[in-house]
């Protein structure tokens, strides 16, 4: 009888294991599953069947998490998990991205992502510190950012960049690049070299750059000269430098920070829209200075169809009503013109008249 019952769960396994369609499913199909799942979890799902037993070592899709369920790695023991985890996949396969966000993150396990994202041909590299608390720890090689085949970056990282006068990144294929909370730290090698800085050159199919939250530490000229880039955002900069832009394909350009905004610009033909928020505090209101560079900002930006200008902006222009007079509208193929606040706008904008026309 023992071996009667025996032969039947046999029997039984092996009509399970055919019509087990899961398990039979081609590895592209796996791969395409495990990237909606976190990392751990792809590594867990490798217990479910005998022919995932190594399935991870090849998954192209790296998603390390951290989060609140007690399912994923806590914030003490994720490094480790994401050190093992590199050192222990498969080196020959190729990895299409990586996507890394943690509230625990130090600067060796940070240069080891960024050194394996680059040696295996990534397309998408994601790296995002999700601490609120300011750390500024160290300082990070900036130089180990060169790939032939990355096309996606994001960078939201509470470390530094040291950077020099002749360093300019290589990403020939990059489309796309987001640095937030990032200190630029120009290291420079004596005392008379240029403090201008050129990080995009070379980035021939950039289409969309964003900077935000960032700090320029020792720069006197920040130069964004793309061929191709579309759209630009400078949000909340830490900077007393001069950004120097030439992009004849810029379309729309994004500013939201504080008064102090030097700008030049070369060939902004294709320039359509543009949103300009600044913060505008009594300490500035008898500083002309401010006015004066208000004004250029808008000359180097003539060119755009569509104005979006928020009310510190519009108090500010208000300010030293003869020094608009001398110059002329700025926004001469302007169309449309949009006003916003972070609170209630005014009932009545009869007081910004003079101010609207110069517009």
């Amino acid at each position: 009888m023992a071996r009667r019952g025996s032969s039947k769960v046999r029997r039984r396994a092996r009509a399970l294991s055919k019509n087990d369609r899961i398990t039979r499913l081609p590895d592209g199909v796996i791969h395409h599953i495990f990237s909606f799942i976190d990392t751990r979890s792809v590594v867990r799902s490798s217990l479910l069947s005998q022919s995932w037993r190594n399935t991870w070592k090849s998954h192209p899709h790296l998603n390390f998490e951290t989060g609140p369920s007690p399912d994923q790695a806590s914030s003490s023991n994720f490094p480790k998990f994401a050190h093992r985890f590199l050192s222990k996949r498969d080196d020959v396969t190729e990895l299409s991205t990586i996507d890394f966000r943690s509230n625990s993150i130090t600067l060796r396990l940070l240069r080891k992502i960024v050194i394996y994202a680059m040696l295996h041909r990534s397309r998408k590299l994601k790296i995002e510190f999700l601490g609120d608390k300011q750390t500024r720890r160290g300082g990070f090689d900036s130089s180990l950012f060169r790939s032939r085949y990355l096309e996606h970056l994001v960078l939201s990282i509470d470390f530094g960049l040291k950077i020099s006068p002749s360093l300019t990144w290589d990403f020939p294929a990059l489309t796309t690049l987001t640095i937030k909370r990032v200190t630029f730290m120009l290291q420079l090698p004596n005392g008379d070299a240029s403090r201008s800085i050129d990080l995009f050159s070379r980035f021939p199919n950039l289409k969309t750059l964003a900077l935000d939250g960032c700090t320029l530490s020792n720069i006197h000229t920040f130069i964004i000269k793309s061929s191709e880039l579309e759209s630009l955002s400078l949000i909340c900069i830490n900077q007393s430098c001069e950004f120097v832009v030439s992009a004849p394909k810029l379309s729309s350009f994004t500013y939201n920070g504080i008064a102090r905004f030097l700008l030049a610009t070369k060939d902004l033909r294709s320039l359509k829209t543009v949103n300009f928020q600044t913060i505008y505090h009594r300490s500035i209101q008898g500083q002309p200075m401010f006015i004066e560079l208000l004004i250029n900002t808008f000359q180097q930006l003539c060119k755009a169809k569509s104005l979006t200008l928020n009310l510190d902006a519009v108090k500010l222009l208000s300010k030293f009503p003869e020094l608009r007079e001398r110059r002329n509208c700025p926004f001469t193929s302007l169309e449309s013109l949009t006003l916003v606040s972070r609170h209630r706008l005014p009932k009545s904008l009869t007081a910004f008249a003079s101010v609207f026309s110069i517009i």
